[in-house]
């Protein structure tokens, strides 16, 4: 399996940004049809200077709830082209569960082994998925507890895992989030998401009224509050 990224990586060897507490790297994965930049531009709108000219969550400084200067993220690209119409996915449209759990967990193992070297090891690892890589992003965070201290699931698809049971004991906080009108994600679907996540006792569950399969300005602000609390 070959697997391409984009990266940008603030403080190199464990800490964060010269003079900053915020030692956050961000896991990302794109949805179908898209590519690594989408998730790039969903983390730098958390990040983006507001109107006053201060960073979004706050000044850096030692505070580590506070976001830096920019964001340090590795961002990962589907392994499978689309034909013709081009972006990437993560697993087939219509897959079976048991070939979308697998697929989950070459990439999942593959990127684990990579934030095990020392320039990742000692900071905070945060993953960041819409739709499909929303789903990879749950995956990786059941298969690999105690590796990520968050994950920011927007809009995941959730097939089959209706069984799923996640005990108190998980150290993963969760934000999830779909929109009122989103019809690509079946409703059921996003029922079973927020029941299975409530387990963990550390769910930030969302809903945005009219929104379908999509971000909004608000739901930039509410990933931004979850992040510095």
């Amino acid at each position: 399996m070959h697997i391409r990224m984009t990266a940008s990586i603030e403080g190199i060897g464990g800490e964060g940004p010269a003079g900053s507490g915020d030692d956050r790297v961000f896991v990302m994965f794109h949805g179908y049809g898209n590519d690594e930049d989408e998730m790039v531009r969903i983390i730098e709108a958390v990040y983006r200077t507001d109107r006053d000219g201060a960073a979004h969550g706050g000044q850096a400084g030692p505070d580590r709830t506070a976001l830096g200067p920019e964001p340090s993220y590795l961002s990962f690209r589907g392994t499978h082209a689309r034909p013709y119409m081009g972006g990437n996915y993560w697993y087939p449209d219509g897959c079976s569960v048991g070939e979308r759990r697998r697929a989950c967990s070459e990439v999942g193992d593959a990127v684990a082994a990579l934030l095990a070297g020392p320039a990742f090891a000692p900071r905070r690892k945060i993953l960041v998925g819409f739709s499909q890589g929303g789903y990879l992003s749950y995956r990786m965070a059941l298969e690999h507890p105690g590796l990520f201290d968050a994950a920011v699931l927007l809009s995941p698809s959730f097939a089959g895992e209706s069984g799923t049971v996640l005990g108190p004991d998980r150290t993963t906080a969760f934000f999830l989030a779909y929109g009122s009108e989103d019809r690509t994600i079946p409703a059921d679907d996003q029922r079973t998401a927020r029941r299975v996540l409530e387990q963990t006792g550390r769910l930030t569950h969302r809903v945005y009224p009219g929104m379908g399969h999509a971000i909004s300005d608000q739901e930039i602000a509410d990933i931004r509050a979850f992040l510095t609390r």
